[in-house]
Order: C-alpha cells, then sequence, then structure tokens
C-alpha cells in the first residue's frame, strides 16, 4: 500500500471521528468519504470512492496517534456533554387554513 503523501495528526480530528477504544481495532472517518476505515501500518486501508471505481483520494493517509486512548476517552466524555445541552428549537405549528367549498356548490357567477 502507498501513502497519498497525506498525514493528519488524531489530536486535531474531532473526538467522534476516531476510535482509540483499548482493545478495539484502530479506526477512523475517512476526510474525503466521510465512511469508517481501518487504520493498518498507520494509514487508511485503500478504499473505493462513491462511484465505486475509482479509489477515494482518502485512502492512504497517514494517522499520527499523538495522544493516548485517556486522552481521547476525556475528549469523548467533553464532546458528549457539550452535545447534550444542545436541544432543538420549538416548533411552532400554524393553524390550518379552512377548507374550500367543493365546486359543485359554488354558485354561478
Amino acid at each position: 500500500m502507498r501513502s497519498n503523501g497525506r498525514s493528519i495528526l488524531a489530536s486535531t480530528l474531532p473526538p467522534n471521528d476516531l476510535n482509540l477504544h483499548p482493545g478495539e481495532r484502530l479506526t477512523m472517518v475517512c476526510p474525503d468519504c466521510r465512511s469508517w476505515r481501518v487504520i493498518r501500518r498507520g494509514m487508511i486501508w485503500p478504499h473505493r470512492a462513491d462511484d465505486g471505481m475509482t479509489r477515494c483520494p482518502g485512502s492512504g493517509t497517514r494517522l499520527v496517534v499523538d495522544l493516548t486512548s485517556v486522552e481521547w476517552q476525556s475528549a469523548m466524555v467533553v464532546a458528549v456533554r457539550q452535545a447534550a445541552t444542545r436541544h432543538g428549537s420549538r416548533t411552532h405549528r400554524k393553524p390550518a387554513p379552512p377548507t374550500p367549498q367543493p365546486l359543485h356548490r359554488i354558485a354561478a357567477a
């Protein structure tokens, strides 16, 4: 497998785009196609683009893991806490417009 010349630091990624759980396989979201991919030999394993024919440009991107799983887990806890405080805006429903009379009941002008 060949590298595409790009490299990403794990500390620059959002914590939900990376999986550093101990005992699990190292995976991350491909920066180009946004799908979860396995990291082997320190880079994103080759995969196809959305068209199914060409190689995804994110294949071969090197991942430099510069944080521990404990640091990553604490960043995930902070991200989950921040997401829990968000809520959607309220939906204001308007009353339905009145139904018009059927055409056969309207008087001819």
